[in-house]
């Protein structure tokens, strides 16, 4: 009969928190991954999110006001680049810009040269300017419903509407104003050169959000449908292109990538995103982690002397007369303070005069030695060690 073997056991294994701090960077790196996951996700979702584009069915955008104009048997043709109009009949056209103030000066003189009817979305006082609206824009700071107050039959026909968000002030007679909120209105139009310009300047009132409130649907309706065809641009910024018609003298209109071409392949702004997310994730990763200083005893005995002169040299290299001086004569005031017995906890005047009654100076002398500016250069620096060595040595004189 043979005795049983005796059992062997393992020293249990590290706990979920000990896994989860030794592998922090695999927790970190799989979050990121995530997270670039859920931003590519987020980002192709279809559907347009641009304010007042008529491709967008949120509260902002204005598919709501082109669906009906498209029931009333107007064509709404909304373009990306102000170079793809393409406008063959100016008469029978009406070319509507959101967020006017965008358009560079190019772009401004190229609608402005443009016969046909205009509706701005928006305003800006260059704009206006240009095509002869007699205003300005101003802000409002509550929304107000007021009536049209005005001969305008497309305002008259809305009855009411909402100024909000921005209006616009009469700087003459050229333009009428509707819908006025004191001396702020959210609706002008002017005529001049045979051709219409039209400013909805409280543009929420053709948003989704806010077309089913108050008048917004007519005069809506009747601003942007006087004809049987509807450009809508919404500028951006990023477009340079220009407005070319052949009634216009622009010649035929620039194709698109004559207009702004593209010469990044798709998709390379979320890779540049990503990438700068990763960047920002790796430098917070391998960032330094700031605290509190530990002493630690160093591996060889480094004389004081030798410790002296590398800061001195530190001190040269950076010109760093001032800290140099402070440092020199805070020591020897403490040596001679020591000397003399002064405490430290006494004040600069009880200093100084100790110390000149010790040395047999003036107080002045003393105490510019002491507390005077710092030296200006290395000239300086040197003739203030001269000084406060005799100032020292006097004071130690037996």
């Amino acid at each position: 009969m043979t005795a049983r073997a005796d059992l062997l056991t393992t020293a249990p294994g590290p706990g979920l928190r000990a896994r989860a701090r030794r592998g922090r960077l695999g927790i970190v790196a799989a979050l990121v991954f995530v997270g670039i996951l859920a931003l590519l996700v987020v980002g192709s979702r279809t559907g347009d999110v641009v304010p007042l584009s008529t491709e967008n069915s949120r509260a902002a955008g204005t598919r709501a006001v082109a669906q009906i104009l498209r029931d009333h048997g107007v064509e709404v043709r909304q373009v990306d680049r102000l170079g793809q109009a393409r406008v063959d009949d100016p008469s029978a056209t009406t070319v509507v810009i959101a967020n006017p103030y965008l358009l560079t000066p190019s772009q401004l003189d190229s609608v402005v040269r443009y016969p046909g009817d205009v509706v701005l979305l928006g305003s800006s006082d260059e704009s206006l300017a240009a095509l002869g609206v007699d205003a300005r824009e101003a802000p409002v700071l509550l929304p107000r419903t007021v009536d049209a107050a005005c001969a305008d039959p497309d305002a008259s026909a809305a009855g009411t509407a909402v100024v909000s968000d921005w209006g616009l002030v009469a700087t003459g007679d050229s333009a009428e104003l509707c819908f006025l909120d004191g001396d702020v209105a959210a609706f002008a139009r002017a005529t001049s050169a045979g051709r219409t310009v039209t400013v909805i300047a409280s543009t929420p009132l053709v948003t989704n959000a806010q077309l089913d409130r108050e008048g917004h649907a007519a005069l809506a309706i009747r601003a942007l449908g006087r004809h049987p065809d509807v450009v809508w641009y919404v500028a951006d910024g990023f477009d340079a292109s220009l407005l070319a018609t052949p009634g216009s003298g622009g010649g035929e209109a620039p194709t698109e990538v004559e207009a702004t071409p593209d010469l990044l392949p798709p998709g390379t702004g979320s890779a540049l995103y990503a990438l700068a997310l990763t960047a920002l994730v790796a430098a917070f990763w391998r960032a330094r982690r700031f605290g509190a200083l530990v002493a630690e005893p160093l591996p060889v005995v480094v004389r004081a002397s030798e410790a002296t002169r590398g800061r001195a040299r530190l001190y040269r290299r950076a010109r760093a007369t001032g800290r140099s001086a402070a440092s020199l004569r805070a020591a020897a005031a403490l040596r001679m303070g020591r000397r003399i017995g002064v405490p430290r906890s006494e004040d600069r005047a009880t200093l100084v005069n100790a110390i000149a009654r010790a040395a047999g100076r003036p107080a002045q002398d003393v105490d510019r030695m002491l507390y005077g500016p710092a030296p200006a250069d290395d000239a300086a620096l040197l003739t203030l060690i001269s000084e406060l060595d005799a100032l020292e040595s006097e004071v130690h004189r037996p």
